[in-house]
Protein backbone atom coordinates (compact mmCIF):
# COMPACT_ATOMS: atom_id res chain seq x y z
CA UNK A 1 0.00 0.00 0.00
CA UNK A 2 1.81 3.36 -0.94
CA UNK A 3 1.20 6.52 1.08
CA UNK A 4 -1.31 8.40 -1.48
CA UNK A 5 -4.00 5.73 -0.33
CA UNK A 6 -4.35 7.19 3.04
CA UNK A 7 -6.19 10.36 2.92
CA UNK A 8 -5.82 13.60 5.54
CA UNK A 9 -9.01 12.07 7.19
CA UNK A 10 -7.96 8.70 6.40
CA UNK A 11 -4.83 9.50 8.99
CA UNK A 12 -7.08 11.55 11.01
CA UNK A 13 -9.18 9.04 11.36
CA UNK A 14 -5.92 6.31 12.20
CA UNK A 15 -4.52 8.84 14.84
CA UNK A 16 -7.69 8.95 16.83
CA UNK A 17 -7.63 5.02 17.25
CA UNK A 18 -4.16 4.94 18.38
CA UNK A 19 -3.60 4.36 21.70
CA UNK A 20 -1.41 6.49 24.46
CA UNK A 21 0.99 3.48 24.29
CA UNK A 22 0.74 3.67 20.59
CA UNK A 23 1.82 7.31 20.65
CA UNK A 24 4.50 7.25 23.14
CA UNK A 25 6.24 4.32 20.71
CA UNK A 26 5.79 6.57 17.65
CA UNK A 27 7.60 9.32 19.07
CA UNK A 28 10.18 7.72 21.00
CA UNK A 29 10.61 5.99 17.36
CA UNK A 30 10.45 9.11 15.79
CA UNK A 31 12.53 10.85 18.16
CA UNK A 32 15.70 7.72 17.96
CA UNK A 33 15.11 7.27 14.18
CA UNK A 34 15.49 3.31 15.10
CA UNK A 35 14.57 1.49 17.93
CA UNK A 36 14.64 -2.64 18.67
CA UNK A 37 11.77 -4.28 19.51
CA UNK A 38 13.53 -5.18 23.02
CA UNK A 39 14.34 -1.37 23.55
CA UNK A 40 10.56 -0.91 23.03
CA UNK A 41 9.41 -3.31 25.63
CA UNK A 42 11.97 -2.44 27.83
CA UNK A 43 10.49 1.42 27.66
CA UNK A 44 6.53 0.60 27.38
CA UNK A 45 6.21 -3.42 28.38
CA UNK A 46 6.77 -3.61 31.99
CA UNK A 47 4.63 -4.83 34.90
CA UNK A 48 4.35 -8.14 33.08
CA UNK A 49 4.56 -11.26 34.75
CA UNK A 50 7.10 -12.60 33.18
CA UNK A 51 9.56 -11.34 30.16
CA UNK A 52 8.07 -13.67 27.93
CA UNK A 53 4.79 -12.15 28.46
CA UNK A 54 6.19 -8.63 28.33
CA UNK A 55 7.69 -9.78 24.67
CA UNK A 56 4.58 -11.53 23.55
CA UNK A 57 2.31 -8.62 23.98
CA UNK A 58 5.07 -6.32 22.66
CA UNK A 59 5.44 -8.67 19.55
CA UNK A 60 1.23 -7.63 19.52
CA UNK A 61 1.40 -4.01 19.17
CA UNK A 62 3.99 -3.94 16.94
CA UNK A 63 2.66 -6.09 14.29
CA UNK A 64 -0.95 -3.91 14.40
CA UNK A 65 1.77 -0.89 13.74
CA UNK A 66 3.34 -2.54 11.27
CA UNK A 67 -0.11 -3.61 9.29
CA UNK A 68 -1.26 -0.21 10.22
CA UNK A 69 2.20 1.02 7.96
CA UNK A 70 2.76 3.18 11.33
CA UNK A 71 6.21 1.50 11.74
CA UNK A 72 7.85 -0.74 9.70
CA UNK A 73 11.04 -3.05 10.28
CA UNK A 74 14.84 -3.08 8.67
CA UNK A 75 15.60 -5.86 6.35
CA UNK A 76 18.48 -6.07 8.87
CA UNK A 77 18.72 -8.31 12.29
CA UNK A 78 20.47 -7.23 15.48
CA UNK A 79 22.05 -10.85 16.17
CA UNK A 80 20.43 -12.61 13.47
CA UNK A 81 17.55 -14.43 12.60
CA UNK A 82 17.90 -17.02 15.68
CA UNK A 83 16.76 -14.28 17.74
CA UNK A 84 13.72 -14.07 16.07
CA UNK A 85 11.46 -10.95 16.71
CA UNK A 86 13.14 -9.20 19.68
CA UNK A 87 16.08 -8.74 16.64
CA UNK A 88 14.00 -6.50 14.89
CA UNK A 89 15.15 -2.93 14.06
CA UNK A 90 11.80 -0.27 13.63
CA UNK A 91 11.55 2.73 12.18
CA UNK A 92 8.55 5.19 11.10
CA UNK A 93 6.58 3.96 7.78
CA UNK A 94 4.81 6.41 5.46
CA UNK A 95 1.61 6.63 7.70
CA UNK A 96 4.00 7.19 11.05
CA UNK A 97 5.95 9.72 9.32
CA UNK A 98 2.86 11.75 8.72
CA UNK A 99 1.66 11.61 11.84
CA UNK A 100 4.71 13.24 13.21
CA UNK A 101 5.30 15.80 10.69
CA UNK A 102 4.59 18.94 11.68
CA UNK A 103 2.75 21.36 9.20
CA UNK A 104 3.93 22.75 6.64
CA UNK A 105 7.05 20.23 7.47
CA UNK A 106 8.45 18.79 4.12
CA UNK A 107 8.02 14.95 3.48
CA UNK A 108 10.81 13.44 5.14
CA UNK A 109 12.47 10.26 3.27
CA UNK A 110 13.72 7.15 3.87
CA UNK A 111 17.26 6.20 3.18
CA UNK A 112 18.65 2.83 4.33
CA UNK A 113 21.02 3.34 7.22
CA UNK A 114 24.77 2.58 7.00
CA UNK A 115 25.98 -0.12 9.24
CA UNK A 116 28.42 2.60 11.59
CA UNK A 117 25.10 5.32 11.48
CA UNK A 118 22.76 2.76 12.63
CA UNK A 119 24.94 0.72 15.46
CA UNK A 120 25.32 4.82 16.66
CA UNK A 121 21.74 5.45 16.89
CA UNK A 122 21.13 2.14 18.86
CA UNK A 123 23.35 3.08 20.80
CA UNK A 124 21.80 6.31 21.61
CA UNK A 125 18.77 4.63 21.92
CA UNK A 126 20.04 2.01 24.28
CA UNK A 127 21.77 4.70 26.59
CA UNK A 128 17.93 6.13 26.50
CA UNK A 129 16.51 3.26 27.89
CA UNK A 130 18.97 2.61 30.14
CA UNK A 131 18.44 5.96 31.54
CA UNK A 132 14.60 5.55 31.92
CA UNK A 133 15.51 2.07 33.61
CA UNK A 134 17.64 3.95 36.52
CA UNK A 135 14.43 6.63 37.06
CA UNK A 136 12.41 3.98 37.36
CA UNK A 137 15.08 2.29 40.11
CA UNK A 138 14.91 5.46 42.17
CA UNK A 139 18.34 6.15 41.76
CA UNK A 140 17.42 9.79 40.06
CA UNK A 141 14.71 11.89 38.40
CA UNK A 142 15.08 12.15 34.69
CA UNK A 143 13.65 15.42 33.93
CA UNK A 144 14.73 15.80 30.43
CA UNK A 145 16.71 13.91 27.77
CA UNK A 146 16.59 15.55 24.14
CA UNK A 147 18.34 13.65 21.35
CA UNK A 148 20.92 14.79 18.72
CA UNK A 149 19.23 17.43 16.63
CA UNK A 150 16.94 18.83 19.76
CA UNK A 151 20.10 19.33 21.64
CA UNK A 152 22.33 20.73 19.01
CA UNK A 153 23.00 24.79 19.53
CA UNK A 154 24.66 27.03 16.72
CA UNK A 155 26.49 29.90 17.89
CA UNK A 156 29.63 32.50 16.74
CA UNK A 157 32.75 30.47 16.47
CA UNK A 158 36.13 32.58 18.17
CA UNK A 159 37.12 34.13 14.64
CA UNK A 160 33.91 34.26 13.55
CA UNK A 161 31.42 32.13 11.06
CA UNK A 162 28.70 29.96 12.66
CA UNK A 163 29.55 26.51 14.06
CA UNK A 164 27.33 23.97 15.68
CA UNK A 165 27.83 22.11 18.78
CA UNK A 166 26.41 18.76 18.36
CA UNK A 167 26.09 16.47 21.32
CA UNK A 168 24.57 12.68 21.03
CA UNK A 169 22.16 13.57 23.88
CA UNK A 170 21.63 16.66 26.47
CA UNK A 171 20.06 15.67 29.66
CA UNK A 172 18.87 16.99 32.85
CA UNK A 173 18.83 14.88 36.47
CA UNK A 174 17.31 16.01 39.69
CA UNK A 175 17.44 14.67 43.34
CA UNK A 176 16.43 16.01 46.57
CA UNK A 177 19.74 17.63 46.79
CA UNK A 178 20.42 18.49 43.41
CA UNK A 179 19.77 19.55 39.57
CA UNK A 180 22.75 18.11 36.78
CA UNK A 181 22.70 19.10 33.01
CA UNK A 182 24.74 16.88 31.29
CA UNK A 183 25.98 16.42 27.31
CA UNK A 184 26.31 12.92 26.41
CA UNK A 185 28.67 11.77 23.78
CA UNK A 186 28.48 7.86 23.00
CA UNK A 187 31.45 6.82 21.62
CA UNK A 188 31.96 3.54 19.53
CA UNK A 189 35.92 3.80 18.72
CA UNK A 190 34.32 4.82 14.90
CA UNK A 191 36.52 8.09 14.71
CA UNK A 192 40.27 9.46 15.71
CA UNK A 193 41.88 10.76 18.34
CA UNK A 194 41.88 13.76 16.34
CA UNK A 195 38.29 14.12 16.01
CA UNK A 196 37.11 13.41 19.67
CA UNK A 197 39.41 16.33 20.69
CA UNK A 198 38.17 18.42 18.38
CA UNK A 199 34.35 18.36 19.95
CA UNK A 200 36.24 18.58 22.78
CA UNK A 201 37.47 22.39 21.80
CA UNK A 202 33.99 23.00 20.03
CA UNK A 203 32.49 22.06 23.95
CA UNK A 204 34.98 25.43 25.18
CA UNK A 205 34.32 27.41 22.77
CA UNK A 206 30.68 27.21 22.93
CA UNK A 207 31.47 27.31 26.96
CA UNK A 208 32.89 31.10 26.50
CA UNK A 209 29.79 32.22 24.54
CA UNK A 210 27.57 31.82 28.18
CA UNK A 211 24.78 31.06 25.86
CA UNK A 212 24.19 27.29 27.84
CA UNK A 213 24.80 29.25 30.85
CA UNK A 214 22.08 31.56 30.03
CA UNK A 215 20.13 28.71 29.82
CA UNK A 216 20.82 25.76 32.23
CA UNK A 217 22.36 27.98 34.77
CA UNK A 218 25.57 26.54 34.93
CA UNK A 219 27.51 24.88 31.66
CA UNK A 220 26.76 21.52 31.51
CA UNK A 221 29.34 18.84 32.03
CA UNK A 222 30.43 16.78 29.20
CA UNK A 223 30.34 13.25 29.71
CA UNK A 224 32.19 10.66 27.19
CA UNK A 225 31.09 7.06 27.48
CA UNK A 226 33.71 4.94 26.04
CA UNK A 227 34.38 1.19 25.10
CA UNK A 228 37.39 0.61 27.00
CA UNK A 229 39.82 1.79 29.71
CA UNK A 230 42.26 1.94 27.17
CA UNK A 231 40.59 4.32 24.84
CA UNK A 232 39.23 6.80 28.00
CA UNK A 233 43.09 6.93 29.00
CA UNK A 234 44.18 8.22 25.08
CA UNK A 235 41.15 10.78 25.41
CA UNK A 236 41.90 12.18 29.37
CA UNK A 237 45.89 12.50 28.51
CA UNK A 238 45.08 14.29 25.15
CA UNK A 239 42.72 16.74 27.23
CA UNK A 240 44.92 17.33 30.00
CA UNK A 241 47.90 18.23 27.46
CA UNK A 242 45.60 20.99 26.22
CA UNK A 243 46.10 24.02 28.42
CA UNK A 244 42.91 25.74 26.60
CA UNK A 245 40.89 22.92 27.58
CA UNK A 246 39.32 22.51 31.21
CA UNK A 247 39.86 18.88 31.80
CA UNK A 248 37.16 19.50 34.94
CA UNK A 249 34.37 20.10 32.46
CA UNK A 250 34.89 16.66 30.70
CA UNK A 251 34.08 12.79 32.57
CA UNK A 252 35.18 9.72 30.74
CA UNK A 253 33.28 6.30 32.17
CA UNK A 254 32.74 3.02 30.23
CA UNK A 255 28.64 2.09 29.53
CA UNK A 256 29.01 -0.20 32.59
CA UNK A 257 29.30 2.68 34.65
CA UNK A 258 27.00 5.32 32.97
CA UNK A 259 24.73 5.48 35.88
CA UNK A 260 26.80 5.17 38.93
CA UNK A 261 28.79 8.22 37.17
CA UNK A 262 25.92 10.30 36.52
CA UNK A 263 24.91 9.46 40.32
CA UNK A 264 28.14 10.71 41.82
CA UNK A 265 30.42 12.57 39.06
CA UNK A 266 33.92 12.75 40.17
Amino acid sequence: MTEQRYSKHDVSHLASRLSERDWHIIRFVDQHRFATSVHLRRMYFVGHDSQSAATRACTRVLDRLLILRVLTRLERRIGGNRHGSAAFIWCLDVVGERLTRTEGQPRRRFHEPSYQFLAHTLALTETHVQLVEAERAEHFALSCVEVETEAWRTFVAPYGGTTMLKPDLMLTISTLEYQDHWYLEVDLATESLPVLLRKCRTYEEYRRTGRAQAEHGVFPRVLWVMPTHARIGRLKAAIEAEAALPDRLFILTTPDQLIATLQEPP
